[in-house]
């Protein structure tokens, strides 16, 4: 656990991540990027399970190549600019630089574990909705043996660029606005500071091995 009691918001938005298995993975993308949103995370779906899928590599191997592409594809900054909402403008910039590094390496360590244990599960693409040209939302259903969990991801595009995420929402919930509120509540109590060695404390309990 968190050394401070607010680190218990922190612990409840892991939870909802219990769910979100192959969602920051279905974000990344080969070389080749799709015309639209919905191709480029069906183009990602194949890259990641094919990854998954590849007898010739070790877990180690799997994992970075899986985090390589999360990494790519999924705007990080702007999800934790999303995430610390007012908090970010009072932010450093040494403060933003590692909320943001010690943000991503939470939820990379945290989607790996999910990921890793792949299990043949499909995704079901049901819908795509352009607000314009540069924002879109993806709607998808991730089938498994007992239960069907829709998932949409938020993508946005800069012009000359390619298409990124930047929220996810799972059954209904947003992570940026889970992990808003959690993180709101730390910074109140411990501050920024106090809040980025929570995360650290976070992060280097989730990259231990499952079994420590």
């Amino acid at each position: 656990m968190l050394v401070h009691s607010s680190g218990s918001c922190i612990t409840q938005s892991t939870q909802l991540l219990v769910r979100m298995y192959l969602v920051l993975a279905l974000l990344g993308a080969p070389s080749a990027w799709a015309a639209t949103p919905t191709e480029t995370v069906t183009t990602t779906v194949d890259s990641v399970i094919a990854v998954l899928q590849d007898a010739t590599l070790g877990e180690q191997a799997k994992k970075r190549q899986v985090k390589g592409i999360i990494s790519k594809h999924f705007d990080f900054r702007a999800m934790s600019s999303r995430v610390l909402a007012t908090n970010w403008a009072k932010a450093t910039k040494r403060q933003r630089g590692k909320f943001t590094s010690l943000f991503k390496e939470l939820l990379s360590n945290t989607y790996w574990r999910k990921i890793s244990g792949y299990q043949d599960e499909t995704v079901e693409y049901v819908g795509e909705k352009l607000r314009n040209e540069k924002l879109a939302t993806v709607n998808t259903i991730i089938k498994t043996s007992t239960v069907d969990i829709p998932v949409d991801y938020k993508l946005y595009r800069k012009e000359g660029s390619d298409w990124r995420a930047y929220d996810v929402v799972i059954e209904q919930v947003s992570l940026v606005r889970n992990y808003r509120g959690s993180f709101q509540e730390i910074v109140h109590d411990v501050g920024i500071d106090g809040l980025i060695q929570q995360l650290e404390t976070k992060v280097a309990r989730s990259s231990l091995p499952e079994d420590e």
